[in-house]
């Protein structure tokens, strides 16, 4: 229903546009905010604001109080149909990662952390509307997550997963305040900044509500407090739980849930690079994650392009 709503919207203009001069163009795609997607991928730019394909690198490195530290490839592709359309996709590479793995029997199990390199993440798909109704900013989008994962070291959901997340934002010139809500059947497809040492599958709802600040310098700050649901915890399971307990069938103990803080700051190197430091807090785990990252765009929004 809602991407039809935006495809009517998005038909309805086409003559117009075609019809105005290339600024008023860009002034119209710029109207629309330049956050990264309502996945969380990381800072502005990664999807395009103007039509085109855009290519992205990250690499991070993060530390989890419950596992140690891990190492993160991410390349992404991304193309914007329209000034409302987009399409990005992705898939995570652990060049280093400490797994809690059974080194004892299926009868007598016995878990040790060990590291492990050049493993795989599921592959994300998202697609994304943008568009601006009641001087309020929207995105929504549909993931899919397609089991490229390593399911032995709980890396992968071990099937497609999917996520629909409606993303509602206000402009106050350098001030955005933020809420989120969405459903889905899996916790990797959400909050994409920020990889958990687990992944839980099944239906969920989930819940951010946060604001982010732009500052000097071109320097952007995020904070956001978050909560995710499972609906029915008969039906959830997990790959890996915190801890050294695993679950690989329906669980009444509920390892989807979760809620905490996440905060970002991104800070532009130049044109093409941009680092980010990201910390969240799981309350309910009681676990801390940290970490940076740097980005490699190969298009960049120009610097009318990238006004809020």
């Amino acid at each position: 229903m809602l991407a039809g709503a935006l495809m009517l919207l998005a038909s309805g203009t086409t003559p117009l546009r075609a019809q105005a001069p290339a600024a008023a163009e860009l002034e119209e795609l710029s109207a629309i905010s330049a956050v990264a997607s309502a996945t969380d991928m990381g800072p502005v730019g990664i999807i395009p604001i103007t039509r085109g394909f855009n290519l992205s690198l990250g690499t991070s490195s993060q530390h989890d109080s419950a596992n140690g530290w891990s190492s993160i490839l991410n390349p992404n592709v991304a193309y914007r149909f329209n000034r409302h359309f987009s399409l990005d996709a992705y898939v995570p590479m652990y060049l280093s990662i400490n797994i809690d793995e059974n080194v004892g029997t299926t009868a007598r199990p016995a878990f040790r952390y060990s590291p492990k390199k050049m493993v795989f993440g599921d592959t994300g798909v998202a697609f994304e509307g943008d568009t601006r109704f009641l001087k309020l900013e929207y995105s929504g989008v549909f993931a899919l997550g397609l089991p490229s994962g390593n399911t032995d070291y709980g890396l992968g959901a071990g099937q497609v997963t999917y996520n629909i997340n409606n993303h509602f934002e206000k402009n106050f010139r350098r001030f955005s305040p933020d809420i989120e809500v969405g459903f889905g059947d899996t916790s990797r497809l959400v909050n994409q900044r920020i990889l958990k040492n687990y992944i839980a599958v099944g239906p969920m709802t989930h819940f951010q509500a946060g604001a982010w600040v732009d500052l000097p310098w071109n320097l952007s700050f995020e904070a956001d407090a978050y909560e995710e649901l499972p609906v029915k915890k008969e039906f959830v399971y997990s790959t890996t739980v915190k801890g050294k307990k695993k679950v690989t069938t329906a669980t009444e103990v509920g390892p989807g849930e979760d809620n905490g803080f996440i905060t970002s700051l991104d800070i532009p190197l130049s044109r093409h690079v941009t680092m980010s430091g990201f910390y969240n807090r799981s309350l309910r785990d009681h676990n801390d994650l940290a970490g940076f990252s740097f980005i490699f765009l190969m298009r960049t929004p120009r610097p009318a392009e990238s006004e809020h």
